[in-house]
């Protein structure tokens, strides 16, 4: 198992009202800029400083909350933003796992949602599309929280503008995890965050995957934490270090419950 390195953990607390309950992060390519999104529909961004590796602080601006039309929503459009992605234009992917549909905001501001498909309609309801990445191309994955069966694999489905949604492979289910947060590293291949539970808190497992058509994937394990060393960790994004390894970055949900805590995470992989 190609092991990853735990760097810090840094807790990440700010006296403004709706804070907390964030469910997936997207960084610069160097690490330092973030946005993160709630599920309760509002972003915040920043940037995170570290020193020798390690987090130290972070500044970030004000909660803003999604100006998003409301026809666009079936559901009350202030729950379950689950997925966050964002392309080499600045455009932002969110995924609704209630709703089970996708939105892009566009360079100019503006919400549309992505065509719908016959599968991901049929996703049952709080267990849809919770983890969304992006490629250098624009390609968009996406996985739900939940397969067919304790044993199915997770279904990864994939959208291009010109072609719009196949699902072009699957990944195994194992060991009680289910799909958190996702992203594509700097080296072209898929990783994914997952939860479980141990009984007195959460675990949390980082898997990463070779983008390959009419596969079912098991994947490399990078990391799996011990029963509540993290909080509920949610979103996850991969970039290159100057060293030439990877860093795998996560957040926690708090789910604005006082017993947990905004938690950021950074483990180092080597490619």
């Amino acid at each position: 198992m190609p092991a990853a390195r735990f760097l810090s953990s840094y807790h990440w607390t700010k006296e403004q009202k709706d804070f907390g309950g964030y469910s997936a992060i997207s960084l610069a390519p160097d690490g330092g800029g973030f946005v993160m999104l709630s599920d309760r529909a509002h972003l915040i961004e920043g940037t995170i400083f570290r020193h020798q590796g390690r987090i130290i602080g972070v500044r970030s601006t004000e909660l803003s909350k999604l100006e998003i039309p409301e026809d666009l929503f079936d559901e009350e459009p202030t729950r379950d933003t689950e997925g966050l992605a964002r392309d080499a234009k600045g455009q932002l992917y969110i995924s609704l796992e209630s709703d089970n549909r996708v939105l892009r905001r566009g360079t100019d501001g503006a919400w549309s949602a992505l065509p719908s498909h016959p599968a991901i309609d049929d996703l049952p309801n709080n267990r849809g599309l919770e983890a969304l990445a992006i490629d250098h191309d624009g390609t968009l994955y996406a996985l739900p929280e939940m397969s067919d069966g304790l044993r199915a694999p997770f279904p990864v489905y994939r959208y291009r503008e010109s072609a719009g949604w196949d699902q072009p492979m699957a990944i195994t289910r194992s060991k009680g995890f289910l799909p958190v947060g996702a992203d594509i590293g700097p080296d072209g291949r898929l990783y994914v965050l997952e939860r479980g539970f141990g009984g007195f808190g959460f675990v949390s497992r980082v898997r990463r995957f070779a983008l390959e058509n009419g596969t079912t994937a098991e994947g490399e394990t990078l990391m799996i934490s011990e029963t509540r060393q993290h909080d509920n960790l949610e979103g996850l994004s991969v970039w290159g270090a100057e060293d030439g390894s990877l860093r795998l970055t996560m957040v926690s949900d708090d789910n604005f419950r006082f017993f947990q805590k905004t938690e950021i995470v950074e483990y180092a992989v080597s490619i």
